[in-house]
């Protein structure tokens, strides 16, 4: 039994047509007009407030580890061994 596509023109012989069809009718080229790889780029815009919630983050995170710091949690031995089990993981799987 054979199994036809819905539509005819979507065959697996011109889905690379077709593909190129949809990006450019996307992108705003014209039919014709192939894209080079290099002519389209990805951009990421923060707004004013995530750049402040971030830079708000990360101040936090600084008092927390200077308050540790302070407090002498990481002279602890529990701590001291950890970093170095941790060191002596990273050094043997080299």
């Amino acid at each position: 039994m054979a199994i036809n596509p819905i539509d005819p023109g979507l065959s697996l012989e011109n889905m690379k047509e077709v593909k190129k069809k949809v990006n450019n009718s996307l992108d705003g080229t014209s039919p014709g007009e192939e894209i080079s790889a290099g002519s389209v780029s990805d951009k990421v815009e923060l707004s004013p407030e995530a750049k402040r919630l971030h830079d708000a983050q990360i101040q936090g995170k600084l008092a927390e580890i200077r308050g540790r710091i302070d407090s002498g949690f990481y002279n602890s031995d529990e701590v001291l061994n950890a970093v170095a089990g941790s060191l002596v993981k990273v050094i043997l799987t080299k």
